[in-house]
């Protein structure tokens, strides 16, 4: 018979002797963490007896007054009942020993202040802050409340949790609306387990009686309630613009704890708003729900139920004292219904007019006649589009400027002509915008489409509209080549053509002038130039210019002083006598 010892491995008598000599980290946490383990059973059985015990009857009515009353107050910024009616509030007076004779604190007490700056910094979070130019929404930055994603994600190790219910009757919600901001509806109700808090010399812990309701939170008024965004947005990882609209309702679960008369504090109910952190990783109080938004509760205001609201909206944007406003006005009007197109005609309207009076802005000129200075300034961003784009690429949060930028304007109204042109094809005035915007962008291939299917769909006898068609097809092939510089593009002789084609079809002087500037135009980046050819052009193109109501030497002289004709005007004495001819000062 043989017997097998296990002989002694240096391995393990170095564990061994290693176990010994450094306490073992190890075993000393394993140990640690079963004392733990056992002092966090006790704590628990010793309250069992509470947290089981069957919980009385709710008293619906009573949880209501009390959150209606909490919310009123919060609503009128009224931070004194509003303090007396918050839990945590409540806790931290009793902790600081403010109560006397069962009787509130003063309303002087700095106690209040405490509360109510803690709330407003928590809203913060969902007060738009930024200046998002022609994007903001009314009220606008620093007073808008926009609920996002209502937070609806729980992430552990950034501690998220659902809006707490305090958010959906803020004051910045009120302050809009002051007749009724919002209106509470009791929706269900029920019993929790106790909730637990630390007694105010913290050698007990104490429980009391809670209970939930959940409220249907309406607001009746869509131009002044919160926003947030779409069903439907996805959560991508890359930033992108979501839609949003705004907001009819949302369902809010409140929690109230109860008989609290017994343990000292001189009212018997108070509400669990912003739970406050306690020591080791606990909250004060502790609760197995903390109540707050309920997901997938949102309603939503839309067509057809909004439109007097939505009426009301657009007037309320026509009367605003400045474009700004405006804009502001009509971004909320158009989230109620983003296919209303009364609201994105007058929307489209205004982005464009702002966007050719930043024109006139930069050039500095005034004109007389309001349809001669839309054409000027819109010939100044064409010719800016092919030449130096800064202003028209940068837009005002980019470029850190304190106001928004022709960039802006651009690319906020390409989405609103874009819905108007699909939902109303008919408009041939709005499309026409639409091209000549898709070419301020330099998307070229849109602003070469937009016109060419235009011309298949306006009648043959409506001449002078086929004209402006034909005006904006020529300026895309222009375009094209003068931002490209490929001179044997033969665009830029299609471009001679169509503008050659609108002279001839218009009998309008400003039409006229037009097409003849865009044929000299062209003629610049033709390969060989013909400077007798461009010379005749412009003076025809000075002719019928001085014909136009509004024009003046000065604004023609303008015309003249691009990048593209400048040069010649300087240097060749035959293109001088272009700016020796006055305007009749009968005119």
């Amino acid at each position: 018979m043989s017997i097998v010892r296990r002989q002694p491995i240096m391995t393990d008598t170095l564990q061994s002797e290693a176990d010994h000599r450094l306490g073992s980290p190890v075993r000393r946490m394993w140990s640690s963490l079963k004392w733990a383990g056992l002092l966090c059973c006790s704590w628990l059985l010793a309250f069992t007896h509470v947290w089981a015990a069957n919980p009385g009857p709710v008293n619906e009515e009573a949880l209501l007054t009390t959150v209606r009353e909490f919310s009123n107050a919060l609503g009128d910024g009224d931070r004194v009942a509003a303090g007396q009616l918050d839990f945590v509030c409540l806790h931290q007076m009793a902790q600081q020993q403010l109560f006397s004779d069962g009787n509130f604190p003063d309303p002087s007490n700095p106690i209040y202040e405490w509360c109510e700056h803690r709330r407003q910094e928590a809203h913060q979070l969902v007060i738009q802050q930024n200046d998002r130019a022609l994007d903001n929404v009314w009220p606008g930055p620093g007073k808008l409340v926009d609920f996002s994603d209502f937070e609806r994600f729980y992430i552990a190790e950034t501690l998220h949790q659902q809006l707490a219910p305090s958010f959906f009757v803020m004051q910045s919600i009120a302050v809009q609306e002051p007749t009724t901001p919002f209106v509470i509806e009791a929706v269900e109700s029920g019993s929790l387990p106790h909730a637990s808090f630390p007694s105010p010399d913290e050698t007990a812990v104490l429980a009391t009686p809670t209970a939930f309701l959940t409220t249907k939170v309406s607001y009746p008024n869509a131009l002044t309630a919160p926003i947030a965004n779409a069903p439907g947005a996805e959560d991508w990882v890359v930033p992108y613009k979501k839609a949003q609209r705004v907001v009819k309702s949302v369902n809010v679960k409140w929690v109230v704890l109860s008989d609290l008369k017994r343990l000292g504090f001189p009212t018997d109910r108070a509400v669990l708003d912003l739970i406050l952190d306690g020591p080791r990783g606990t909250t004060i109080p502790f609760v197995v729900d903390p109540g707050g938004f309920m997901p997938r509760s949102t309603e939503w205001f839309g067509l057809p139920e909004s439109m007097e609201t939505i009426q009301a909206g657009i007037q309320q944007a026509q009367a605003a004292p400045t474009r700004l406003e405006s804009i502001m006005r009509l971004n909320r009007v158009l989230m109620i219904g983003p296919t209303h197109i009364p609201t994105l005609e007058v929307f489209s309207d205004q982005l464009y007019k702002g966007f050719l009076d930043y024109g006139s802005r930069l050039n500095g000129l005034q004109l007389g006649d309001e349809r001669l200075a839309q054409r000027f300034n819109e010939l100044y961003w064409t010719v800016q589009s092919q030449t130096d784009r800064f202003d028209m690429s940068l837009g005002m949060e980019m470029g850190g400027k304190p106001e928004p930028m022709p960039a802006d304007f651009l690319y906020r109204m390409i989405p609103v002509m874009e819905a108007l042109a699909s939902l109303e094809p008919g408009d041939f005035n709005n499309r026409i915008r639409l091209s000549s915007t898709y070419r301020w962008t330099n998307d070229q291939m849109a602003a070469l489409s937009a016109p060419q299917e235009l011309l298949t769909e306006v009648p043959t006898d409506q001449e002078e509209l086929r004209a402006l068609v034909l005006l904006e097809l020529a300026w895309a092939r222009i375009g094209k080549v003068a931002w490209n510089r490929h001179f044997d593009d033969p665009d830029i002789h299609k471009g001679y053509e169509a503008a050659q084609k609108a002279f001839e079809l218009t009998k309008d002087p400003l039409n006229k002038f037009t097409a003849a500037y865009a044929m000299a135009y062209s003629l610049a980046f033709h390969v060989p130039r013909d400077n007798q050819a461009m010379l005749g052009l412009l003076q025809q193109a000075r002719d019928w210019f001085e014909k136009t109501p509004g024009s003046s030497p000065q604004s023609w002289a303008y015309m003249l002083d691009n990048d593209t004709l400048k040069g010649l005007v300087e240097t060749d004495p035959a293109f001088k006598s272009l700016l020796a001819a006055q305007v009749d000062p009968a005119k």
